[in-house]
């Protein structure tokens, strides 16, 4: 229904920095870093995976205060 598009929308609108967060590295320590925001895991990751970049870091935190997870 209509309502149901708009609603769909918005929570897209509110998504789509979070989802981009997810692939500014090209492996998946960003979804890591954010799990381990979250209280989740750990932020450590081991070989041949890295560390998320403190760039990095700063985009995923501020998609998560975004999409209102902090």
């Amino acid at each position: 229904s209509e309502i149901d598009k708009e609603e769909a929308e918005k929570l897209d609108k509110v998504l789509q920095p979070l989802h981009y967060s997810m692939f500014v590295e090209s492996n998946p320590s960003p979804v890591k870093y954010a799990a381990s925001i979250l209280g989740l895991c750990s932020p450590e990751v081991r070989l041949p995976l890295v560390e998320t970049t403190k760039e990095t870091q700063k985009i995923v935190l501020s998609a998560l205060k975004n999409a209102k997870l902090l």
